[in-house]
């Protein structure tokens, strides 16, 4: 993975370091004297750990009480192997005669997820986009790394929520254009220019893609919030100037007459919200502080977006109204 162009931080999470005390019994030599491992287990809980010997009772409340060796008798291996163990005939044999005792490094952390261990690997990846990076790791792991039956390896982090989020649009943003197409419709009482309102989406998206060509920035789950962002702020705006002509067509004889007026009347409130949104986030577009990576393709497909949006309503949705009339004047003769 440190071969991988954009791959940065790499390192493994360090799971041993832990001192431990081991105690493991030799079974060769309990045998001799008779005795089974649990009863070594159970002479070395009651002597380090302790044992219950009775309780004691407080009100309604019970309390075990322990009993176990001093302390200079357990705080040394080497005091811990003159614990004596009682053998079945009668006689008691020092622990050290029986187990090997002493202090062996471990692991201050098992991590574990549903039920299963795992080793983390951590990285980041700068200068490059992340999924293009993970696909190439993935190829590179494919061929090179081969792992032993049950083991496997898990993308997660931003990585593993950027693919969930792609798989939740592709079901969210169809539904979604679905349920604003039957608004416009129920709005209007026209599926024309229900459809002219959508057709000015399309021309929003390309100006978020476009700033995130130009500038460099890869597609990301901030990016994605913001072309849901400037689709909603398209969807207004070529709202409201679709509303400008039926209410211009209302007054007005013909429909040239009508899209000018709607074009002067509704230029206004048109640029003001698309400036307010694409203005508001251009800032954070350009910023590149603490936390700017986290804004900026979100800020970016913004201001795009909202510099084509404009245009495409001003001019998109006049030719697809005009084309309208044309086909229900040609149908009326």
């Amino acid at each position: 993975m440190a071969r991988v162009p954009g791959v940065t931080d790499l390192a493994v999470l360090t799971e041993t370091g832990q001192p431990n005390l081991v105690i493991s019994i030799n079974r060769t030599a309990a045998g001799r004297y008779g005795l089974m491992a649990a009863d070594i287990n159970a002479a070395v809980q009651a002597a380090i750990g302790g044992a219950a010997a009775t309780q004691i009772l407080e009100g309604d409340r019970r309390f075990d009480l322990v009993v176990r060796y001093r302390p200079e008798y357990r705080q040394s291996p080497d005091a811990m192997k003159n614990i004596l163990v009682s053998t079945p005939d009668g006689n008691r044999v020092p622990l050290g005669e029986v187990a090997d005792i002493g202090f062996r490094e471990g692991a201050f952390m098992v991590y574990r997820e549903n039920g299963r261990r795992y080793v983390p690997i951590k990285f980041s990846v700068r200068g490059r986009d992340l999924a293009g990076t993970i696909k190439e790791v993935q190829s590179k792991l494919f061929q090179t790394v081969h792992l032993p039956e049950g083991y496997h390896y898990e993308w997660a982090g931003e990585y593993d929520s950027l693919r969930k989020e792609q798989q939740r649009l592709e079901i969210i943003i169809p539904i979604t254009v679905g349920m604003i197409l039957a608004l416009l419709y129920v709005s209007f009482n026209s599926i024309r220019d229900a459809l002219a309102v959508l057709a000015v989406l399309p021309f929003g998206v390309a100006g978020g893609v476009l700033a995130l060509l130009v500038s460099r920035t890869p597609f990301s789950i901030s990016a994605a919030v913001g072309f849901a962002s400037v689709i909603g702020v398209a969807t207004l705006g070529a709202m409201v100037f679709v509303a400008g002509i039926r209410r211009a067509e209302a007054h007005e004889h013909g429909i040239k007459h009508s899209i000018i007026r709607a074009s002067v009347g509704e230029l206004r409130a048109v640029l003001m919200a698309c400036l307010a949104a694409g203005l508001g986030l251009l800032p954070a577009a350009l910023s590149h502080g603490i936390g700017a990576q986290a804004q900026q393709p979100l800020a970016r497909v913004v201001v795009g977006g909202m510099i084509t949006t404009p245009l495409a309503i001003l001019f998109v949705i006049p030719v697809i109204a005009s084309f309208g009339l044309v086909t229900s004047e040609a149908t009326e003769l």
